[in-house]
């Protein structure tokens, strides 16, 4: 998943867990972790000073108004496998933010994803405004095998067997139970025992909230989660039905498929490289990498798309995109390849690094976030982003699949792979759609892929969530990806401001409840 930097609105990004499933390649994968954490502290900073720093890769400044620092993270100690032989423990990164604790107001606990855990988030975004509002405590908890949060020493195939949703449960089980006594450790704050534990996170850190929220009701009194994939769906061709439904020149990109793809087929040597070096793709030599390649432009765009600010000469990302397939003296595959060239020329992509199925298999050195999310999506998750089934639009090739996605997965793993995702047992466990869980706030924006695998695709399914005020659903027609969640505190339009009030009215409800 591409994390590129783009002259359409200054930054652009694709969570890892969110994002399109297409490169496995381990230098990239550093290089997406960067910019990932990059762009989600761009988006909340609330000062054009600090935006321009973080597009820098400058880090940001501790505020004059910490009480210490709140960069600095502590060390707790995680059992390496919760239900197995393996009761020894790995020191896992944990952040806190207690300067609005009073006692018996509420923990937030926000289990950071595929991402590292960044201290950003201790003075910025919507956790840290719920408990600014509610005189509560902010706690991050760095997810296993993210960050550097490592049960192991190596992310070789043997070694990852430890990374599994239900063990990231148990560590956030483990860590609430463990929580009073390593937080007076830690900066001397009792946490009083009427203190009610709030499970938060976006994205995949979201669904986590939910899964802990309906695994440990007895330890967490409500979750708060924004743009939660709650069903696991590894045939996830749905994504692009969204993308579609959003992009005005849709009809173009797929008129552009279908030629690409009989192109392909034709297994016309010299045309298919011919298209390739339009592309500017002709080092790829395998003709499914190439195909797979061409979609990270239109999926990101979708699905961190952020409309202008008032009175911003920024261009609408949307409308930038499409404005490829105005010219019409070119069929619509030459207008796509035009666009895809200059993207990875503007943003200097190696294509090889960056879309070769297998580059980085063999590099088994901690600190890759990207091969952890590819380890989860082998073995639980899938979420492969395939081509929908006809007579569905398509607008990424036939050539696409999930079968494509997933077979480097043993190159990557070996034989700890041994056949598809393990969704189904996860959809069963926890209830897909339709989870059995109470006081959670569901959080989405209509404009985001991800939507299709959360509460909020079906209006049915909303309502059954929502009925005698057992969760709130709260949807945003205009808004993305986790826009809720992270975006700076500074953006109020396009629906997110009033979704910000139902978010804290819902949370104080529920906190009034026993």
């Amino acid at each position: 998943m591409l994390i590129p930097r783009s002259a359409m609105w200054g930054a652009l990004a694709l969570c890892l867990a969110c994002g399109v499933s297409r490169s496995r390649a381990e230098p990239l994968a550093v290089r997406q972790a960067q910019m990932q954490r990059i762009w989600k502290e761009y988006l909340l900073a609330d000062d054009r000073s600090t935006q321009h720093e973080l597009l820098a890769n400058k880090p940001i400044q501790p505020g004059a108004q910490q009480r210490r620092s709140l960069n600095t993270p502590f060390l707790f100690d995680q059992i390496i496998d919760h239900t197995g032989p393996n009761q020894t423990t790995f020191q896992q990164r944990v952040f806190i933010n207690e300067n609005h604790y009073v006692p018996g107001g509420p923990v937030y606990l926000f289990n950071s994803g595929e991402t590292p855990a960044s201290p950003s988030y201790l003075s910025a975004g919507e956790p840290y405004t719920l408990a600014k509002a509610t005189s509560g405590m902010l706690i991050i908890m760095e997810h296993r095998y993210y960050g550097s949060s490592y049960p192991v020493s190596d992310m070789s195939g043997p070694n990852m067997k430890y990374l599994t949703v239900n063990n990231s449960l148990e560590d956030i089980s483990y860590f609430i139970r463990s929580a009073r006594a390593f937080v007076k450790d830690a900066i001397g704050v009792d946490i009083t025992p009427n203190s009610k534990w709030i499970a938060t996170g976006g994205s995949y850190s979201a669904t986590l909230a939910v899964w802990a929220r309906q695994k440990y009701p007895e330890l967490i009194h409500a979750a708060y989660a924004s743009s939660a994939p709650v069903l696991v769906e590894p045939e996830f061709y749905q994504y692009d039905q969204v993308v579609g439904r959003a992009l005005p020149c849709a009809q173009s990109i797929a008129d552009a498929i279908t030629v690409l793809d009989a192109i392909l087929d034709s297994q016309n040597r010299p045309l298919i490289d011919r298209w390739k070096r339009a592309f500017g793709l002709q080092d790829l030599k395998d003709d499914a990498d190439f195909a797979g390649a061409l979609t990270d432009h239109l999926s990101s765009t979708v699905q961190y798309y952020m409309p202008s600010a008032k009175g911003s000469d920024s261009p609408d990302a949307i409308a930038q995109l499409c404005s490829w397939f105005d010219n019409t003296r070119n069929i619509p595959l030459q207008n796509m390849a035009d666009m895809t060239a200059a993207y990875i020329r503007d943003n200097r992509i190696n294509p090889v690094a960056a879309y070769s199925s297998n580059a980085g298999a063999t590099n088994h050195a901690l600190h890759q976030d990207g091969r952890a999310w590819f380890y989860q999506t082998c073995t639980e998750f899938g979420f492969w982003q395939s081509a929908p089934p006809p007579p569905l639009r398509r607008l990424r090739s036939k050539y696409v699949t999930s079968e494509w996605q997933s077979r480097p997965c043993q190159a990557f793993f070996g034989s700890e792979i041994t056949g598809k995702p393990n969704s189904q047992s996860i959809n069963e466990q926890f209830g897909g759609l339709s989870p059995n869980v109470s006081r959670v706030v569901f959080v989405n924006g209509l404009h985001d892929p991800w939507s299709e695998l959360s509460v909020a695709v079906d209006a049915n399914i909303s309502k059954k969530m929502s009925e005698a005020g057992k969760n709130v659903v709260i949807t945003m027609p205009q808004a993305s990806h986790v826009v809720d969640f992270y975006f700076a505190n500074s953006r109020t339009d396009f629906g997110v401001d009033i979704a910000r009030k139902n978010i804290l009215a819902a949370v104080e409800l529920f906190l009034s409840q026993d």
